[in-house]
């Protein structure tokens, strides 16, 4: 069976090449699709935090006091506090070493342009620089942490649109996460909302019966098992895809990734082996153009 992890992220700092390779095959993972890293890394995830705020963000009424915990751990310099430490973020993440890979490494290893309109002003032309590169297939975005509101992003998603480049999108709370305008505004785009459409969770599933352009992953501690088996319930396994967030997250004994968290979870779906397949690899390779 075939598996294409459409979310991981490509920091060296904690999981270099070598390694994540080795990860990939040690797991039958066919092809990875990385992300520019975007901070400082995060050894450890506060998984108490997400425990809680998994839980919170689920309904309507309790998700601003998701919002407010978020809020509280920014600083005045857009930086993160997590677990009593500062981690830096980046306002214009490289994409050049992930278009390194993807050209070192091409039948295994595809890239997402990450960008960020509110800290670029030439960011279209950012866009076009990254776009014609080998294996890079689409564009990331991350108004979560980048904090923007997600109207900015209209001539960048104009764009996108026009050249049918898939865009993975870590949404933020209220108007830096407008799942809704997005693809109503833009019907030809693919829009995949990474970790299974948080902070919205089931309020996005549902919505997503109306937004046939809207897709999620299932990648990183932002979810548990008995979530990723909702949002697969509620929104079909046809509209979710297989990720990771390597190398966050989840760990084996020697601290290193651990790689089959995930991929346990999807394997336990009480879903048919061909909707499986479709979560695994099928429906990334009809998004990414790779059949």
């Amino acid at each position: 069976m075939r598996i294409i992890d459409v979310h991981a992220h490509y920091e060296p700092r904690m999981l270099e090449a070598g390694a994540l390779l080795e990860k990939l095959n040690a797991r039958a993972v066919s092809r990875v699709v990385l992300i520019p890293s975007m901070s400082e890394p995060i050894l450890e995830s506060p998984a108490n935090l997400l425990r809680v705020a998994r839980a919170l963000a689920r309904r309507t009424w309790t998700r601003p006091l998701v919002e407010a915990i978020h809020r509280s751990t920014l600083t005045p310099e857009g930086n993160v506090r997590i677990s009593g430490k500062t981690i830096a973020i980046d306002a214009r993440p490289d994409n050049a070493g992930v278009a390194a890979l993807c050209a070192q490494h091409p039948d295994r290893v595809l890239g997402w342009i990450f960008l960020n309109p509110r800290q670029n002003p030439r960011v279209l032309d950012e866009l076009e620089q990254w776009r014609s590169s080998p294996g890079m297939i689409g564009l990331k975005l991350h108004p979560h942490w980048h904090d923007y509101r997600t109207e900015l992003l209209t001539p960048l998603l104009r764009r996108a649109e026009e050249l049918r480049l898939p865009v993975l999108i870590h949404l933020g709370f209220g108007a830096r996460g407008d799942y809704r305008a997005i693809c109503e505004a833009f019907p030809k785009l693919k829009l995949v909302a990474a970790h299974a459409g948080f902070p919205f969770f089931d309020d996005l599933w549902r919505a997503g019966k109306d937004l046939p352009n809207l897709l999620v992953d299932l990648s990183s501690p932002y979810l548990d098992e008995a979530l990723a088996r909702d949002v697969v319930r509620v929104m079909g396994p046809e509209r979710c895809l297989f990720g990771t967030d390597a190398p966050y997250g989840f760990h084996e004994a020697d601290g290193s990734y651990d790689y089959g968290e995930i991929l346990g979870w999807v394997s336990r779906l009480p879903i048919s082996e061909s909707k499986r397949e479709q979560v695994l690899f099928g429906n990334a390779e009809e998004l990414l153009k790779l059949q």
